[in-house]
């Protein structure tokens, strides 16, 4: 199976293991991992598949909501980008 890509420069990434929620536009959420982090995105792993373009609201222990896009997928993973308000 091929990754599914649309962000190439990606900054370096940090080794961390965080337990999240993942909100979806449709209303449901899921349990998530998150890992890879850096400040510009982050890699999530969840049941089910996501979309390249698909937008989510990640709930981050000790962060709170953080909004990003999906940037690439794999199934049960995904690469995301931090959304700031200019991308809305």
């Amino acid at each position: 199976m091929q990754r599914a890509h649309a962000w190439i420069n990606r900054r370096a990434r940090h080794a961390v293991d965080l337990e999240a929620v993942v909100h979806r536009a449709d209303g449901t959420k899921s349990v998530a991992r998150i890992s890879n982090f850096s400040d510009e995105g982050c890699r999530i792993e969840a049941d089910g598949d996501f979309r390249v373009g698909e937008r989510l609201s990640i709930a981050i222990p000790r962060m709170g909501f953080v909004k990003v896009q999906v940037r690439w997928c794999l199934p049960g993973a995904a690469g995301a980008k931090f959304l700031v308000e200019t991308d809305f």
